[in-house]
């Protein structure tokens, strides 16, 4: 299945018919480098005489303000064209962008998105900014430049806006622009400054969202008695964008200027809310934003659910690459880390029936089924700790012969021959069913575990964590919340995991912006996740596969812009990114690592799970060759440990001898 198919919603066969009725939100905040500005516009409040540029330390307590509130766009806004002021003593745009690249780089280095908004700009300014902002903005206003509204001096001109708009889609620029409603033009005037979005967006595919926005008059401007748009003015003029735009741009409505009326423009197709910012709409003061809580209660009211987005959309078809890579070199700097580990599975005779699985055996007489004895587990792990690893990874089947019991006894076992090796095993449907067949609970199961030598748990089951999709995937499977349950036990136990995200299947971009947030909001409670892990479904030898009719694999191509939202998406939280060499291939990986990954993953030296569902790629690299790739990637590689501390020490020989694997 195509991604771009995929995030539009059209089924392939079979494909399940998931309700949409949700509406998005970015929680931001806001910077203002400067009330100052060239223009006279007449409905505006926010242009001032009087003040400067802002100063750095005064931006560095704003940023740390809003990542302690959990915002992750930082809105850096502007009068437009300062430099043009002499008092300012800017030595033209050139210097003021500097200023606004500086207080981009200081937000992303807390992990926070910047969306500049700072007026008109050349396309040197666009160039120069776009690694520091995921997305940018700005307001087309209207399609003609005989209004009043612009009539005051200094105005501003729909073909300049026009241009930077084109600017920003023939660089690849995520944009948002949208118009005023209500500051003089006509509903002619209207349809055809979205006309011109929409031609614009349908060369470049940048246009994200479209502001339809109505004039508010405010006291002390010169509009302060012009009359304000009707709420069936708005609702007319956000059926015409729905009309005019693309299905592919989101329409928003600021619901802190049109609360009252917005079952009405949620009817005529807006679906977004906008960026609320926690310090207040700086362009509307005496209009406050509605609290969180009743945006979600009026959105319930409307049969909607409300759902937090990043200041750019999952779906958009322009470039990630520069800000995801700009954002990993602020974040984690150059180095690209690999541990060295050994996959092992100890069986794949499997009570489970997932169905995108080609894994598992039901039972011991199926064709490949296998269940490893003692000899043939330690003969394994002693040829992986000869050949230099610091990890061994276990998963395997559900079945009753692997219970509490084995896996206490194992661990214990290993960790008395080889005490540095880090057992990093069992994902949460094991550690769910470990605890039903015992009769002990998740966190009794996960604590005599770890005292026996778990030290770290991978993070897989997860697939997608919204209930209706593991419904079809995985109706047997552990839930959402018990998944949750499991890594917030273990966690709290001092036993870190990773995350993952199974994707390419059935899910639609909202369920994967659910699962994020769901692994998100974990981490910002326990900190208890080391890494995501990004695993695309493998088409092949699964029913899954062939019940929907999915034949072909997502393109690496999807997959990077993918590893680039997660980036973009985690921040600071989740700091490392690794991508699945045995799905992508070490060349997809080398690749990736320009997209946000940071993380090249293990040597593995056996891979069973993956390529019994169809992976080509092999199941082992050595660590010259994964060394050999990251250093093509022009970055520096660093040989890491589970818990992605610097490798100190390696497990020594066995004290017992065992059979070494040819």
């Amino acid at each position: 299945m195509a991604y771009e198919a995929l995030l539009a919603g059209r089924p392939s066969r079979h494909q399940p018919d998931f309700p949409d009725r949700y509406l998005t939100f970015s929680r931001s905040y806001t910077v203002d480098l400067t009330h100052r500005c060239v223009r006279r516009c007449g409905y505006c409040e926010y242009r001032s005489d009087r003040g400067g540029l802002v100063g750095l330390d005064e931006v560095d307590t704003q940023l740390e303000e809003a990542r302690r509130r959990g915002c992750r766009e930082v809105l850096v806004m502007s009068g437009e064209q300062p430099w043009r002021l002499p008092d300012l003593g800017l030595g033209g745009e050139g210097e003021f962008v500097e200023l606004v690249v500086e207080v981009c780089r200081r937000a992303m280095r807390l992990g926070l998105l910047p969306h500049t908004n700072v007026g008109l700009l050349e396309r040197a300014s666009l160039v120069r900014l776009k690694p520091f902002n995921p997305s940018m903005g700005l307001m087309l206003e209207s399609a003609t430049d005989r209004i009043p509204a612009h009539a005051m001096g200094g105005g501003k001109r729909f073909q300049e806006r026009l241009r930077h708009l084109e600017d920003a889609g023939e660089l690849g620029i995520a944009f948002t622009t949208g118009i005023l409603v209500g500051i003089g033009e006509g509903e002619s005037d209207r349809r055809t400054a979205l006309e011109a979005i929409a031609a614009s967006h349908r060369r470049h595919h940048h246009v994200q969202e479209v502001i339809v926005q109505n004039f508010v008059a405010k006291p002390g401007t010169p509009m302060a008695g012009h009359p304000e748009p009707s709420a069936a003015e708005m609702v007319r003029t956000v059926a015409l964008a729905r009309e005019v735009l693309p299905d592919s741009i989101t329409i928003q409505v600021p619901p802190n200027l049109n609360f009252d009326a917005w079952g009405e423009l949620v009817a005529a197709g807006a679906r977004d809310l906008g960026g609320i910012s926690a310090n207040g709409d700086s362009v509307s003061p005496g209009r406050a934003w509605p609290e969180e809580v009743s945006l979600q209660v009026k959105a319930r009211s409307l049969g909607y659910r409300l759902q937090e987005r990043l200041p750019v959309y999952q779906e958009t078809a322009a470039d990630l690459r520069a800000a995801a890579d700009q954002l990993r070199r602020e974040l984690v700097g150059d180095e690209v880390t690999y541990v060295v580990n050994r996959n092992l599975n100890v069986s794949n005779v499997c009570v489970g029936s997932c169905k995108f699985c080609g894994f598992h055996r039901s039972s011991l007489r199926a064709k490949d089924a296998y269940f490893h004895d003692r000899a043939t587990i330690f003969a394994k792990l002693e040829d992986a700790v000869a050949r230099g690893a610091t990890e061994v990874c276990m998963q395997s089947g559900l079945t009753p012969e692997l219970d509490l019991v084995f896996y206490r006894e194992l661990f214990a076992e290993i960790k008395g021959r080889w005490p540095q090796l880090h057992i990093h095993a069992l994902s949460p449907e094991e550690i769910r069913y470990l605890s039903q067949i015992s009769g002990r609970s998740i966190r009794d199961v996960i604590a005599e575990l770890r005292d026996a030598g778990l030290g770290s748990m991978p993070g897989t089951a997860a697939e997608i964590l919204v209930d209706e999709v593991r419904a079809i995937l995985c109706p047997e499977k552990l839930s959402t919340g018990q998944w949750v349950e499991v890594m917030r036990a273990a966690h709290g136990l001092g036993v870190p995991t990773t995350a993952t995200i199974m994707y390419g299947h059935i899910e639609t971009a909202d369920h994967r912006l659910r699962h994020l947030e769901v692994i998100r909001n974990l981490q910002r409670e326990t900190g208890g996740f080391t890494e995501f892990v990004l695993l695309p479904f493998q088409v092949e030898n699964n029913t899954l596969g062939k019940y929907f009719g999915i034949r072909q694999p997502l393109t690496l191509e999807d997959s990077l812009r993918f590893t680039a939202y997660c980036r973009l998406y985690f921040g600071a939280e989740i700091p490392n990114i690794q991508t699945s060499w045995v799905k992508l291939g070490p060349e997809g990986v080398r690749e990736s690592l320009s997209w946000g990954a940071n993380d090249f993953g293990g040597t593995l030296m056996e891979e069973s799970i993956t390529r019994m569902s169809g992976a080509s790629h092999g199941q082992n690299l050595e660590p010259f060759e994964i060394e050999e790739a990251i250093r093509r990637a022009g970055r520096q590689p660093r040989e890491r440990t589970t818990l992605y501390a610097p490798v100190e020490a390696r497990p020594g020989p066995a004290p017992m001898a065992s059979t070494r694997l040819a």
